[in-house]
């Protein structure tokens, strides 16, 4: 018989909203999952979550690298919060910067960004290039960084 989420319908379906092989588990940060995606495209994080309220996600080219980590609601399984992990040429975390170029301000690397919910379809977005939703990372969410980063070095080869 088996318990909640023993089916493999129900598993396939906690990893991404279009369910099928899209995300696999590559590794795990204490009770959290480090998942990457199967298939190289935009949709790179899992938009819900019915096993765990967060996942670290990997570089679909590199299982080792963790290049996001999102959060989810308890209560609709939906992304909440994403964080992306900005890396330079030489594999370092560029931390988040806000720079003024030509009268304008520019904020540039690792950053937070708020999911909202359409709730009358029932899913999940934001808008790829919405410079009002580009946060920089807070106290919390750098220990986070800090976990995934220790993961990474572990991890290299």
């Amino acid at each position: 018989m088996g318990g909640n989420g023993a089916s493999d319908y129900r598993r396939r379906y906690a990893l991404d909203i279009y369910g099928g092989d899209r995300f696999k588990q590559v590794g795990m940060i204490g009770n959290n999952k480090v998942v990457s995606t199967s298939v190289n495209d935009n949709t790179s994080i899992p938009m819900n979550n019915f096993s765990s309220k967060m996942y670290y996600v990997a570089s679909p080219k590199n299982s080792t690298k963790i290049v996001a980590i999102a959060f989810y609601s308890g209560r609709t399984h939906k992304i909440v919060k994403s964080i992306d992990l900005i890396y330079d040429k030489s594999g370092n975390l560029v931390p988040f910067k806000q720079v003024k170029r030509k009268g304008k301000i520019h904020k540039t690397g690792t950053h937070t960004h708020i999911w909202s919910g359409y709730t009358e379809k029932g899913k999940v977005g934001r808008k790829s290039h919405d410079k009002k939703n580009y946060f920089e990372p807070t106290k919390i969410d750098m220990k986070y960084i800090k976990k995934a980063l220790k993961y990474n070095q572990e991890h290299q080869k």
